[in-house]
């Protein structure tokens, strides 16, 4: 890993994301870049313009000398749509990975569209880091979600690539649909049936799993979940078994990610640890 990319505002988060960025770019031996974007200003006003860039630039050099950088870091300031900015700018700078809050959602358009971060996670050409926790001590655990498609594979190298010396965990969660659930109880299925079901898809869904680990990451721990994907993978992110959750997310559109959520956006918003999602998406 040789270059680091990290947007910033100023009203969430930034501390404990650049103090993140110093830790992984000492780690690495990394160059850092620190992008702030500015948004909703006419640029066609020079003064004021030139006033706002003075002012973000003066904070970004305070927040960098904070987070105690071992070299001090490259700063972007910009003003246009963020994460279309964060992405030119990661293409621009050939960044290994994007560092990024989760940010809150301030306007309706963001609660139906999403945040920011939410946004560069569903449209950034390399991995994003979207850091939750204050700690910036070496991750130690990963957990890297898997459901056996390409994507668990990227989300597995994002994970090695990061923390090459962490502990990994890969994870799969698996509950029967709720039609399959419901058809069985209109033909009358016997609980201890249905249950022996439900067993016999576990136990495929180990195997699966199983072999996957074989296949890409010998050695790795294979825990498989019963339950909704994005239920389980919070708890396992809250439950301090691991400070690192990796994982790969779909290729949709913003307005479908809106209407019909993955289990990617409800991480940003609820898990208890910091979020490496792998996956391209285009706009």
């Amino acid at each position: 890993m040789q270059t680091i990319l990290v947007a910033v505002d100023f009203q969430h988060d930034a501390a404990q994301v650049l103090a993140r960025a110093a830790q992984l770019s000492a780690q690495h031996g990394a160059a850092v870049t620190v992008q702030h974007v500015v948004e909703n200003m006419d640029v066609g006003e020079p003064e004021l313009q030139g006033a706002v860039d003075q002012h973000s630039r003066t904070t970004l050099e305070a927040l960098a000398r904070a987070a105690g950088f071992a070299a001090t870091p490259s700063l972007k300031v910009e003003f246009g749509v963020p994460h279309r900015c964060v992405n030119t700018a990661a293409r621009e700078l050939s960044a290994d990975i994007i560092l990024i809050g989760p940010g809150q959602p301030s306007t309706v358009m963001q609660r139906v569209f999403g945040s920011t971060a939410d946004r560069v996670v569903r449209t950034a050409s390399v991995p994003v880091l979207v850091v939750r926790n204050k700690s910036a001590q070496p991750y130690r655990s990963v957990a890297v979600a898997v459901d056996f498609s390409p994507l668990s594979e990227a989300a597995l190298e994002a994970a090695r690539t990061l923390v090459p010396d962490a502990r990994i965990d890969l994870v799969h969660a698996y509950e029967v649909p709720l039609p399959f659930e419901q058809a069985m109880l209109r033909v009358g299925t016997r609980p201890e049936d249905a249950e022996r079901f439900r067993q016999a898809k576990m136990n495929d869904c180990r195997r699966q799993l199983a072999d996957f680990a074989r296949k890409h990451a010998s050695g790795a721990d294979a825990l498989v979940l019963r339950g909704a994907p994005g239920t389980a993978l919070v708890e396992l992110s809250r439950s301090g078994r691991v400070d690192l959750l990796a994982l790969g997310t779909q290729g949709r559109n913003a307005a479908a990610q809106a209407l019909l959520g993955s289990v990617a956006r409800r991480l940003l918003s609820e898990a208890g640890c910091d979020l490496l999602v792998a996956g391209h998406i285009r706009e």
